[in-house]
């Protein structure tokens, strides 16, 4: 099997017997006429833990370590916001948010899927299942990435539509940021968003 990051892979195949294990014990339980409610919920939360850890992995392994296009969107939104907005709005004001690394490899799986959409339940392979993924991908979206969400079969998908940015985001960022400020009074909020809007 290729793979991107061999860090990654090495640590799936370190997984692999255990999250094989987790599932051995799962069927058995469920095989089991014996097993009790407690048993099989045990069972399954031992092996969803495993099973998301390896998978997780296993994902990861497929992808590069990091992702040169996001870097290059953000700094291209970073550009705008300092052009557009640096003589009238605080330079701490002023801050592409959501770089963080989960949001990298979110795009990076959307990326990789170009155009076509992507169940959020892959999504989350990337978080280890952790249930915060979809607010990361709407936060992508708020970014001014061009995301689109989606219902199929039941299901929430996500589609990278393609690399353009929807630039009248930038000033809805810059808006939420001078919201959170714990420095400015409210007066001096509406002042600075009041710039932003004329």
């Amino acid at each position: 099997m290729p793979a991107e990051n061999e860090e990654q892979f090495e640590a799936w195949r370190s997984l692999k017997p255990t999250s094989a294990y987790a599932v051995r014990e799962l069927r058995s339980a469920f095989e089991g006429e014996e097993a009790s409610p407690g048993d099989l919920i045990d069972a399954y939360l031992f092996a969803k833990r495993h099973l998301a850890q390896s998978m997780q992995a296993l994902l990861l392994s497929q992808l590069p370590s990091a992702c040169p296009e996001f870097t290059e969107l953000r700094a291209r939104i970073q550009t705008e916001m300092n052009n557009c907005y640096a003589d009238g709005v605080p330079s701490q004001f002023l801050k592409v948010p959501y770089g963080s690394k989960v949001h990298e490899l979110l795009f990076m799986i959307l990326l990789r899927n170009l155009g076509k959409p992507v169940d959020s339940a892959r999504l989350r392979l990337a978080t280890r299942d952790n249930t915060h993924t979809e607010r990361r991908a709407r936060e992508l979206r708020e970014l001014g990435f061009n995301i689109a969400p989606s219902e199929v079969d039941g299901s929430q998908h996500y589609t990278l539509v393609d690399l353009e940015i929807d630039w009248t985001k930038v000033p809805e960022l810059i808006v939420k940021e001078i919201k959170k400020s714990k420095s400015l009074t409210e007066a001096e909020k509406r002042s600075l968003i009041d710039r932003l809007v004329e």
